[in-house]
């Protein structure tokens, strides 16, 4: 099983992040394109390959995490289309594997008893922008990059999510990442969804977390770490250590080790 780092901030530059990657053994390191020096205006399949060759060590990118390609503003829609897109070509042309994002509930109105999801009340035009976007990925993929749709903490996916995420999975280009910590502060709502889409899991987020904490050091927490990791082993899926600082992704690859987990 392979795994890998995020971008930490403590990182100066891709090529420091790549440096303690190879320091500490790892596949690849993840870019989160939330970072300044992420931006694929930065970057290029040149210099990304170059350092795939100097240090052994490949890259995967987290989109932009306020990323909502089905937007019903026009412009704002087609400017996230376009950065989708870049991301993916340039994933393509430095041999990532995966490309990650979240897929946000949109905007909603607080009713007296409820809220009510536009992306609900407009489902024929967000399924339509849904359909938009997994065109474009299918075309910047060529089959050749893994589109992952991530888990987060906020409750789980409403139905309007798991329908829009379903037509998604109907494509051979996309996938799903499990983010263990968020499952657990969601208090594993989306479960019965990864189950559905067992075959679907390509990627996961592993930290240690409590009901009310994520992104712990590994053994920090309350999480069955090494049946998370027979989980996406089964799947053929790769983990992120997605730890937030040099010092606690340090702890938890020594915590692997220890227990017979990684073999570096």
């Amino acid at each position: 099983m392979q795994f890998g780092m995020p971008f930490l901030l403590e990182n100066d530059s891709v090529e420091s992040a790549a440096a303690l990657g190879a320091e500490l053994k790892l596949d690849f390191v993840d870019l989160n394109m939330s970072f300044p020096l992420c931006q694929a205006e930065y970057l290029s399949a040149e210099k990304l390959n170059a350092l795939r060759e100097k240090y052994g060590i490949y890259f995967t990118f987290h989109l932009h995490e306020e990323m909502d390609p089905c937007t019903f503003n026009t412009p704002v829609r087609k400017a996230w289309l376009a950065v989708a897109k870049e991301a993916i070509i340039l994933a393509r042309q430095a041999h990532m594997p995966t490309v990650n994002l979240h897929w946000l509930r949109g905007v909603y109105v607080t009713l007296p008893h409820t809220r009510d999801f536009l992306y609900h009340r407009y489902r024929e035009e967000y399924l339509r922008n849904t359909l938009a976007f997994r065109q474009i990925c299918e075309e910047a993929s060529q089959g050749q990059v893994t589109v992952c749709i991530e888990n987060t903490e906020e409750g789980g996916w409403e139905p309007h999510r798991q329908e829009s995420i379903g037509l998604l999975l109907e494509s051979p280009v996309f996938g799903l990442t499990l983010d263990v910590g968020h499952n657990a502060l969601s208090r594993y709502a989306d479960e019965p969804f990864y189950q559905r889409h067992a075959d679907k899991l390509r990627h996961m987020h592993l930290h240690d977390a409590t009901e009310r904490q994520c992104h712990m050091p590994l053994g920090a927490g309350e999480l069955d770490v090494a049946g998370l990791i027979r989980r996406a082993e089964s799947a053929h899926a790769r983990a992120v250590l997605e730890i937030k600082t040099v010092a606690a992704l340090r702890d938890s690859v020594q915590y692997l080790k220890d227990r017979g987990l990684y073999d570096a």
